[in-house]
């Protein structure tokens, strides 16, 4: 009796150290830099940033910035936090130029771009989107995580 309740004990507690939280957002490793004079970028808030030329990664598959100030800017990576249990990822889009909130085609989650977090407007989501560090220097904006 005694050894089952010490098997019993080690069963529950190595259950009970399990990982409390789930990373949502594969965590990957990149730099990119942004020459905010590029016609591409420029006049658009918020904007999106595509993989491709000098930047290959840039988040999952690219990021939406939202400029606060000419010196202060939100990055989110695009993947909805909704679908990242699925083998094929969802990735949200702006509805309408200069829109705020960002929505994903596939389950209809949206987000709000202009707040620090990357805040849940509508679910099923129950996460923000994943931000990335930011600066800006001699109007490059250097994304990174």
């Amino acid at each position: 009796m005694k050894k089952l309740l010490t098997l019993l004990s080690i069963c529950i507690l190595t259950l009970s150290c399990q990982k409390d939280s789930v990373e949502i957002i594969p965590n990957v490793r990149f730099t990119a830099e942004i020459n905010l004079d590029n016609p591409q970028y420029s006049g658009s808030n918020p904007f999106i940033v595509l993989p491709g030329g000098t930047n290959q990664h840039v988040g999952i598959k690219g990021v939406v910035v939202y400029e606060l100030s000419r010196s202060d800017y939100y990055a989110f990576d695009l993947m909805c936090t909704h679908q990242h249990e699925k083998t094929t990822p969802y990735f949200v889009q702006i509805v309408k130029p200069g829109d705020i909130v960002l929505k994903c085609p596939e389950c209809g989650s949206e987000y709000n771009v202009a707040v620090e977090y990357g805040s849940v407007v509508k679910g099923p989501a129950k996460w923000p989107l994943k931000r990335y560090q930011t600066s800006v220097s001699n109007n490059i904006l250097r994304i990174w995580n």
